[in-house]
């Protein structure tokens, strides 16, 4: 399969989660950061995903809506500020996890909280 129609398929929001699924597992990050943005990727491939090596995939794990909540309130412990800074904007995160990310070690991370309207 050809890069372009891989990234094209995962940024498609009418692939299936199945191919989603198996295009997560593809060796260069800007598939899988793709991969981790759909709307129609699975839980379970989110979840696989939040454990990337790739500090960007994390991140679209984070601001995925559609995430898992204990998914995202893992990826609070993240070693990226970035994407503890994007995981407090994320509606779906539970008011717990914003309130943790508010006393975050990071100025920006804390803003994010903050600013995030929520708490």
């Amino acid at each position: 399969m050809e890069t372009g129609s891989k990234w094209d398929m995962a940024n498609n929001p009418h692939t299936s989660p199945e191919t989603l699924d198996q295009l997560s597992g593809d060796p260069d990050w800007m598939i899988r950061s793709a991969v981790a943005k759909n709307a129609n990727t699975s839980k379970e491939t989110l979840k696989k995903l939040a454990k990337d090596k790739e500090w960007t995939v994390r991140n679209n794990v984070a601001i995925n809506p559609y995430t898992p909540v204990d998914t995202l309130d893992e990826l609070s412990d993240d070693a990226d500020s970035l994407v503890r800074s994007n995981l407090a904007r994320n509606m779906s995160t539970r008011i717990e996890t914003v309130v943790k990310l508010a006393d975050d070690c990071v100025f920006g991370v804390r803003k994010s909280a903050t600013e995030s309207g929520r708490i």
